[in-house]
């Protein structure tokens, strides 16, 4: 008489990568980030499994390298299925820190900030924006999402009340250091970065800068460089003709 399969318990491998101190390299963090938006948008779709080949796909990578991913996580699939998008989100939830709740404050109220308060997504991975802040008068009092633009005078208090960790910033690059700096002396633990500068902060203080800047460079590049790759294989292709 067969039995019954047990509930799933993850690998002694995957056991280590969840339960690790030790910061995950940069590369598999950015996977598994990737890993858990595609599984997320599948189960929108009405999928309850998702393939490493589909995953794979979409990120351009090999297929091996995501199914070693979902080993070290002790996700088992089955061949031609896939794995179960119902296991595989709570171990990712888990790993990526996403299954406790923060709020963050939000510095800098121009048209990228309005835009991030008005972005409906990041709560889908725990974060909620509850404080708008501006060192601008023009924009004291104006409505964002239901919040309502507070001068920077009121931003300390905010923060030791609510015992506040995350900032998102988006001032301008004159005072994105000095409001960064002004941050960290009211013990916040993390900034993301949305000013055109590079910032700097004690080791203990998380830094995420997202250069807008850089990524519009590296997109002109990389059209830069399909244009001269097309070129060049039209170039041979009708040099060979020539040549027959």
């Amino acid at each position: 008489m067969s039995k019954k399969p047990g509930p799933h318990r993850p690998s002694a491998h995957g056991q280590r990568v969840q339960e690790s101190s030790v910061p995950l390299p940069r590369p598999l963090l950015v996977r598994l980030a990737a890993y858990h938006q595609i599984a997320t948008q599948h189960g929108e779709e009405g999928n309850t499994t998702i393939r490493s080949g589909h995953m794979a796909a979409l990120l351009n990578i090999d297929p091996t390298l995501v199914r070693k991913d979902m080993a070290a996580l002790g996700i088992t699939g089955r061949p031609k299925v896939g794995y179960p998008i119902g296991t595989l989100l709570p171990c990712l939830d888990r790993i990526l820190g996403l299954t406790e709740r923060k709020s963050a404050i939000l510095i800098g109220c121009g048209d990228l900030g309005s835009a991030l308060a008005r972005y409906g997504g990041f709560s889908r991975y725990g974060l909620q924006i509850s404080a708008l802040f501006d060192i601008d008068q023009n924009k004291m009092g104006k409505t964002i999402a239901g919040l309502t633009v507070q001068p920077m005078e009121k931003c300390r208090r905010y923060i030791e009340i609510f015992s506040i960790q995350i900032a998102i910033l988006t001032a301008p690059s004159p005072q994105a250091q000095d409001i960064a700096d002004w941050l960290v002396a009211r013990d916040i633990k993390a900034i993301w970065n949305f000013a055109p500068v590079h910032l700097k902060a004690p080791p203990n203080v998380v830094v995420r800068n997202e250069n807008l800047a850089l990524g519009l460079a590296q997109l002109l590049h990389q059209i830069k460089r399909s244009k001269t790759t097309a070129h060049a294989a039209e170039h041979d292709a009708l040099r060979r003709r020539e040549s027959a």
